[in-house]
């Protein structure tokens, strides 16, 4: 079935499936230019320096032992945003060096962010993603040879499908904004824990925003903050009903307003806890070298309400109002040689 990209009403969310969506839409932006200078303007060297220096340090006070009831340990706690995608690469650096390492990053999108990487030379770069960006990768590949020689491999496909002859082989695994999304998450960390070299490491933040805070479905409150927990309170057919009215009327327009009515329709979402997460990375065999956390501004200010609060608690016991107010982890994962 072919995607419409024009209509009148929005009849498509109904018939839409996986596969139309995978393989029937180049996701590539063609208004969007390949920066060969991403994140390393004047300005962005300044916004990361004072976060560093002073924005997180200041937080780190404000925020200590903000998540009183989460059963993990974590580094500090900032609020929703976090810090700057440069910064991330660069912390991770910290912990294991990307200079002549061999990398694997899941769900790389359009691979615009690459040229972030290219500056710490990494000996091979391999982007998967399961939505095609067909024109963007071509892009990246040939243009990202005027800055650096490190070998780019970019390409559509799930990363439970990359081949045998892989496993064991990756320094470093990243992944941004991807995981919340695993309807298997449990085969995906497996999978990473496989493809990793011993004493390598795994990079993530995901949960943006995690499924069982405001907005966890990338579309509640949409139409109205107060609505940011209708993914969780509604019944099944009342929360589709809800979808449908505020959905887009195409998938163009749909993509451009974030394509949450999308993930919804397919139902793209990993649905687990801040700590059923953090299980489940133990489970696998990875060891937690550092985890912060991000809160949600909209979802603390909803749970004020007593009738909200009550309600989520009442409907999932076993967990807690920092299970709810937590927006996403950003977490340094090692496998242990």
């Amino acid at each position: 079935m072919e995607i419409k990209k024009e209509a009148t009403e929005n009849e498509w969310i109904d018939s839409l499936t996986q596969e139309d969506f995978y393989n029937g839409y180049d996701m590539s932006d063609k208004n969007q230019s390949y920066d060969l200078n991403f994140g390393n303007s004047l300005r962005d060297k300044l916004r990361d320096l004072y976060d560093l220096l002073f924005r997180r340090r200041l937080y780190k006070v404000i925020y200590k032992n903000y998540f009183k009831q989460l059963p993990h340990e974590y580094s500090y706690v900032l609020p929703s945003k976090g810090f700057s995608f440069k910064a991330r690469i660069q912390w991770l650096n910290k912990y294991k060096k990307i200079k002549g390492a061999k990398i694997l990053n899941v769900g790389v999108g359009n691979g615009f962010d690459l040229p972030i990487w290219l500056r710490y030379s990494p000996k091979e770069f391999t982007g998967n993603d399961i939505l095609i960006y067909g024109d963007s990768h071509e892009i990246v590949k040939r243009e990202s040879k005027a800055i650096s020689d490190t070998k780019i491999n970019l390409y559509q496909k799930d990363i439970l499908d990359l081949e045998v002859d892989e496993v064991g082989t990756f320094d470093i695994i990243a992944s941004a904004a991807v995981f919340e999304h695993c309807q298997d998450m449990e085969k995906v960390a497996y999978k990473c824990f496989d493809l990793l070299k011993p004493n390598g490491m795994m990079y993530a933040s995901y949960g943006g925003p995690l499924w069982y805070t405001y907005g966890g479905d990338h579309f509640s409150g949409r139409d109205n903050p107060k609505n940011g927990f209708n993914h969780l309170l509604l019944g099944k057919k009342e929360y589709w009903e809800y979808v449908k009215a505020n959905v887009e009327l195409t998938v163009d327009s749909e993509l451009k307003a974030g394509g949450g009515g999308i993930l919804v329709k397919l139902d793209l979402f990993s649905k687990l806890s801040s700590n059923e997460y953090l299980e489940l990375f133990k489970r696998v065999g990875f060891t937690v070298k550092e985890l912060i956390l991000e809160y949600c501004p909209m979802a603390v200010e909803l749970m004020k309400d007593k009738k909200i609060r009550e309600a989520l608690l009442q409907k999932y016991p076993n967990l807690n109002e920092d299970d709810f107010k937590c927006k996403t982890h950003i977490i340094l994962l090692e496998k242990k040689a």
